[in-house]
């Protein structure tokens, strides 16, 4: 092959592609419909709605939907961009759709870092996060006694300390006791 022809070669595979890019970005993206729910989702969704017939449920709802930060500046923008994309797994809501609870259904034992800033997220809105395992599906009972469960005074992060005449509540501190060698 000669050099021209090498030249004339080149030049047809560019023009090609380019023509291929422009036809390409010509065409409006297709889109296709998802599963919200699939598998144990679906089946804890049903689990929900038959334990809280009063409540309205909602899957997959953006956090951003939920809470908002408090604030302004900078420090709200990064609160927001912080909660942008999270996503909570399904919320609960009373009659006057007030947000009782959010419920997550959980594939490991313990919640990752993304799953831990997010229930801290919802925790300082004083929106309570009740986590279930996916392999255990909870019975429609426990379901219930956890979502209308109040916080309990003798959780094991608090202690009632006897002073005068009076209990003294003092909150103490989280220890990690499972990682322990003695």
């Amino acid at each position: 092959m000669g050099m021209k022809e090498t030249f004339v070669f080149v030049a047809i595979v560019f023009i090609g592609l380019v023509g291929w890019f422009v036809v390409q970005r010509a065409q409006s993206s297709r889109y296709r419909t998802k599963q919200v729910l699939t598998g144990s989702e679906r089946d804890f969704f049903y689990r929900l709605r038959g334990a809280l017939p009063e409540c309205h449920i909602s899957p997959q709802v953006a956090v951003s939907a939920l809470i908002e930060p408090a604030g302004m500046g900078k420090l709200r923008q990064r609160a927001i961009a912080s909660i942008g994309r999270m996503r909570v797994g399904y919320a609960i809501f009373d009659e006057d759709m007030h947000l009782l609870a959010v419920a997550e259904l959980a594939h490991r034992s313990r919640p990752t870092r993304m799953e831990k800033a997010k229930e801290d997220c919802l925790s300082s809105a004083g929106v309570r996060t009740v986590r279930f395992h996916a392999k255990r599906l909870p019975s429609e009972g426990k379901i219930r006694a956890s979502v209308f469960a109040r916080r309990s005074a003798s959780s094991a992060s608090q202690l009632y300390v006897r002073t005068d005449n009076e209990l003294e509540f003092r909150r103490t501190p989280w220890r990690n006791t499972v990682n322990a060698h003695l």
